[in-house]
């Protein structure tokens, strides 16, 4: 029998880090949100999130890991979606718990907080190297890429919630 390699072999540690996916306040979030997504400072044009806005924030030993505001706010893109329809903005995950289903926690988070609301469609403007990512979570994109300024190409993505 081939000696064991799990975390019972002696010189071994298992640690289980909580990580906790909840509703937040815009200055837990800001600050990873213009670390991850504007290093070298603000864009012109770039703004606050409105009061309405929420926030959620996903923490590993209370330090913020990810985040994701959505604000009220109508769809730009073709066609028509179910109204009230809100904006997903600012969605970030520390770079080194990237792959590790953060995203995946906070993206589901948004989503419930959206549907609690009424909202019957989110939408927003996804980095084109984020599409699969958002197409695995049920979104659909919509329309051609484009560019966006100071950051790259983009691509309009939305998500039906609740029923029809």
């Amino acid at each position: 029998m081939a000696p064991s390699t799990g975390p019972s072999r002696p010189g071994h540690t298992l640690a289980i880090v909580e990580l906790v996916v909840r509703g937040a306040e815009l200055d837990e979030v800001r600050p990873l949100q213009l670390a991850v997504l504007r290093p070298n400072g603000p864009l012109p044009g770039d703004r606050l999130p409105p009061a309405d806005a929420l926030h959620v924030a996903a923490l590993r030993d209370g330090s913020v890991i990810g985040a994701a505001t959505l604000v009220p706010e109508a769809w730009p893109g073709h066609g028509v979606v179910r109204q009230p329809s809100w904006r997903l903005r600012s969605m970030v995950v520390a770079e080194a718990e990237r792959g590790s289903g953060v995203g995946r926690a906070v993206l589901d988070r948004a989503v419930e907080l959206a549907v609690s609301r009424g909202v019957g469609s989110l939408w927003a403007e996804a980095r084109s190297s984020a599409l699969g990512f958002y197409q695995r979570s049920g979104w659909t994109v919509d329309g051609d890429e484009w560019i966006k300024a100071g950051i790259g190409p983009h691509r309009y993505i939305h998500r039906y919630l609740g029923s029809p």
